[in-house]
């Protein structure tokens, strides 16, 4: 008596190219995700509140061994400031200002109160692909 060989029961095919990812696409998803918490923070700067910002981060617990997640406070600086009673937003990947204009880095806001619709404006520009130039101009860091 032979055994029934169970891997007949299962259906073989050749191995699917799997798509590589556009890394425009990464750097595009990376600035958003930073302009949204400019965007918090902006949000605690009109409600006056305190902003803090967490990261996940694994630690060793001494006694046990065991690997654990916990929430970090994480410092992010703000992409504006305040000079001559005017807000200005400099839009930043990684340390550097993207230079959207030649030789202009910041936005001129006027009022606070007006930060929100100019981050709501770059991200709706970013998601549109019109930051697409200058975020393939930003050099990662090198490999050494």
């Amino acid at each position: 008596m032979t055994k029934a060989n169970p891997l007949q029961t299962l259906t073989f095919t050749t191995k699917p190219k799997i798509e590589a990812v556009n890394p425009i696409e990464v750097k595009r998803a990376k600035l958003i995700i930073r302009l949204n918490e400019q965007r918090a923070m902006v949000q605690c700067l009109l409600d006056n509140t305190d902003f803090i910002a967490y990261k996940e981060v694994f630690i060793t617990d001494d006694e046990s061994g065991e690997k654990r997640k916990v929430k970090r406070p994480k410092r992010i600086r703000p992409w504006f400031y305040q000079s001559n009673d005017k807000y200005y937003f400099e839009i930043k990947y990684g340390t550097k200002s993207l230079e959207i204009q030649k030789n202009k880095l910041a936005i001129d806001v006027g009022d606070k109160t007006k930060l929100l619709t100019v981050i709501d404006t770059i991200i709706d520009a970013t998601n549109q692909g019109f930051l697409d130039t200058e975020l393939k101009a930003v050099k990662g860091p090198s490999k050494k």
